[in-house]
């Protein structure tokens, strides 16, 4: 027989691995037995890597290789693997020759078409990387045009090429999210015995050619980018998975709506996988690299964001943060050295922007948002806040200087190391010389004063506050929730890592019970008033309620986004839920029929039941508050829309003779309203930052707020006089809630600890 007639050494492998089928196999075994030259590639298929490398060298005088030869294989997988450490320029071909050999299609059925693949139509070929290449389909059973990625057929031999498509394939199936590149099927080629996965067909751009074309991108399409991104990566971590190769041509653009895909999971990993595993491979791309990446250490969910701060600051500025000749040029960057301000670049960026940018850039992991979907949420209040509310217009400036709670504390200066390796020793004698001088001669504080008097020694600290009379250990990461059961004994507790925890009021050294873990942050918990079940939120796009005597899940909630707050009616065997999708529904347990409340513009921070259950109050990142007549589902909403930015807190007093209803938000205030005819009663301000949460204690005359400024403050309702301060930690309180007898009071910090104070009656 021909040599041209011979099948491709792909189809050989399958065969000696049984994966061919019974027709095709018999028809392989009849031609190998009369073929001498299939029978050869046959034997040093069966032997391994040794002999493809043996008849490799053996005719490595000849000009150029025949295309069976081992050569091709074996500088594909080389390729493959310096592709994968993204050590290479990126404009490194990975493949001998520039066109694409397409026989592992079938022959077209019809005319216009270049081939079929499986039971997919193909029309043309969309683009080719370093490992797939990606085709666009169509699908005659669903009618409709499907993207299909399948592994570049010079590496069908490559294992640890087909290992790595593989793990993408199942990695981007598990995942589903709108902002995600949805994977409809997973497959093998029983032909040509190439893995393939079918996916939805993104109609657009890139980013990297969006920026390539328009040079960079305004603060309001940076703001929306980053929204989405963090939000498709908030679902991705939820599933388990870290990405670690986020840069813009990973990031598609839909056409029309320029709504964000992410796509391409091939280096993603699972966080116990990563956790476990420190091979010292690189894997990323050195432009988006965090520099625990780039050490070949360990990595966890944080790497991705850093690598989206890379992408957003490209995309503000047109130029890359670490910018190199080489790429290891590049990743000393990465690791020693810290970037320009965004704004230092174009003061033009929004403050808030530039900060939480720089926040992400973080060389210490510890020091960046500690979730995707915490920085989803901000970019997504900052674009509320910056839209035109109903009646008036946020202020002008309200989004630009004002200064960001988002910023890190202190900013590690450029370290120039390639300089500073010779300068140190002799500067280091001269700085810390002068600088011993300035102290002894008293021009430093806290040195003698030549008056001879004690200098001062600097601002007197703040009242710390009473003490708390309990304190849990920070051992999850920060606690985003936490309520009560009816009787104030057991305490509950949300965290980032997923975890839910019910503590003993009485001794909160250990738990007393943790559940299986959640998928994401816990936005909320609440307890039903019978003390019967528990609901909580978090970033599975789930809403899940516990039976508390048995600790199983009793019910569960779907929505289309995640939830971030729900609660129980104190009347009705009902349930309210509010998503970022700007969305309240109220459920009825028994049927899990929901009626939904649009009005909203952006997410539904926090609900609040009246105590008669007749209403419903609402916090929105749009600014308002939206009081909801639940007796009667079609009247519309009381709007309140006095403060200026998101608000995140809002709560019913227990009073029912004298109603009121508290919110508080980004703008540091804390209001009190009739909720009756939406008038506004009190303003309370102290707080140094966003309030994120209120409660009202002992029958409604007292009102907590906890904030940004790491400060739980009691009030007075009928005066709006400050009565304490309660700190204790400097990153903040997120949560902050009333056990029923009005006395106990608990608040959750960002530092992972719950505190409860006795406030006394």
């Amino acid at each position: 027989m021909s040599p041209e007639s011979c099948p491709p050494t792909g189809e050989l492998e399958q065969l000696i691995r049984g994966r061919l089928s019974d027709a095709r196999a018999a028809a392989l075994t009849d031609h190998v037995g009369h073929c001498p030259a299939c029978q050869d590639r046959m034997e040093v298929l069966a032997a391994g890597d040794d002999a493809q490398l043996t008849a490799c060298v053996r005719h490595c005088d000849r000009l150029r290789p025949p295309a069976e030869s081992a050569l091709w294989p074996a500088l594909s997988a080389a390729a493959a693997v310096v592709t994968a450490t993204a050590v290479a320029p990126l404009d490194t071909d990975p493949h001998p020759s520039g066109e694409l050999d397409l026989r592992f299609l079938q022959p077209a059925d019809s005319p216009g078409l270049i081939g079929r693949l499986g039971a997919f139509d193909i029309i043309r070929v969309v683009g080719r990387g370093g490992m797939g290449v990606v085709l666009h389909g169509h699908d005659p059973c669903l009618e409709r045009d499907v993207a299909v990625k399948v592994l570049d057929p010079l590496l069908a031999n490559n294992e640890i090429a087909r290992r790595r498509f593989c793990r993408e394939a199942r990695a981007a199936a598990a995942v589903t999210h709108d902002n995600i590149v949805a994977v409809h099927q997973v497959d093998e080629d029983a032909t040509s015995g190439l893995p393939y996965l079918v996916m939805q067909l993104v109609v657009g751009e890139s980013l990297e050619q969006r920026l390539k074309r328009v040079g960079k991108l305004s603060a309001a399409e940076v703001a929306r980018l980053g929204a989405q991104a963090a939000a498709g990566l908030a679902a991705a971590h939820a599933g388990g998975l870290i990405h670690r190769d986020i840069k813009p041509g990973n990031i598609l653009l839909e056409e029309g709506t320029d709504r964000v895909k992410l796509t391409d999971f091939g280096l993603a990993r699972g966080l116990e996988d990563v956790k476990l595993t420190r091979t010292g491979f690189v894997a990323g791309t050195p432009l988006y690299m965090a520099p625990e990446q780039a050490h070949g250490e360990g990595v966890d969910h944080r790497a991705d964001l850093f690598s989206l701060g890379s992408v957003l600051y490209e995309a503000a500025t047109g130029t890359h943060p670490f910018d190199g000749k080489t790429p290891l040029a590049v990743l000393r960057r990465v690791a020693d050295e810290t970037q320009r301000a965004l704004r230092d670049v174009d003061p033009t960026v929004p403050r808030w922007l530039s900060d939480v940018i720089d926040r992400l850039l973080a060389k210490d992991p510890a020091d960046r948002f500690q979730s995707a979907a915490e920085v989803a949420d901000i970019f997504t209040t900052e674009i509320a806040r910056a839209h035109p509310k109903a009646g008036h217009d946020v202020p002008s400036g309200l989004c630009g200087d004002r200064p960001s709670a988002y910023a890190l504390r202190s900013r590690k200066k450029i370290c120039w190391r390639g300089v500073a390796l010779k300068a140190v020793p002799f500067a280091a004698g001269v700085v810390l010389g002068g600088l011993g001088g300035l102290w002894a001669g008293g021009l430093w504080s806290g040195g003698p004063d030549p008056s001879g008097h004690d200098a001062a020694v600097g601002p007197a600290q703040p009242d710390p506050g009473p003490a708390p009379k309990a304190v849990t250990p920070g051992k999850a990461g920060p606690v985003w929730a936490i309520g009560f059961t009816p009787d104030g004994q057991t305490l509950v507790s949300g965290a980032e890592d997923g975890t839910i925890r019910l503590w003993d009021v009485r001794d909160l050294s250990t738990p007393r019970r943790t559940l299986p873990r959640m998928g994401g942050n816990v936005w909320s918990v609440d307890v039903s008033g019978d003390g019967r079940y528990m609901v909580a939120t978090c970033d599975d796009s789930e809403v899940k309620v516990f039976d508390l005597k048995t600790f199983h899940v009793e019910w569960s909630f779907p929505h289309p986004t995640s939830a971030k707050t729900a609660v129980f009616s104190p009347t009705e065997r009902k349930l309210a839920t509010g998503d970022r999708d700007a969305t309240v529904r109220v459920w009825d347990l028994d049927t899990q029929i929901p009626t939904e409340l649009s009005g909203h513009r952006g997410t539904v921070h926090r609900l609040a039941y009246s105590p008669d259950g007749k209403q419903l109050a609402s916090a929105g990142s749009d600014g308002t508050v939206k009081v909801w007549n639940l007796t009667d589902p079609k009247a519309e909403p009381v709007s309140l829309e006095e403060h200026a930015g998101s608000v995140y807190g809002v709560a019913f007093s227990p009073d029912r003779e004298k109603p009121r209803l508290a919110s508080a938000g980004w703008d540091g205030t804390v209001r009190i309203w009739d909720p009756l005819n939406g008038v506004q009663v009190q303003t309370l301000r102290g707080h140094d930052g966003d309030v994120w949460a209120v409660a009202f204690g002992h029958g409604g005359k007292l009102l907590a707020s906890a904030g940004s400024d790491g400060t739980v403050r009691l009030w007075d309702v009928e005066t709006g006089k400050e009565l304490q301060t309660f700190r204790g930690t400097a990153r903040g309180y997120q949560a902050v809630r009333f056990a029923k007898d009005g006395t106990t009071l608990a608040a959750a910090g960002r530092d992972g600890i719950v505190r409860v104070w006795d406030v006394g009656k």
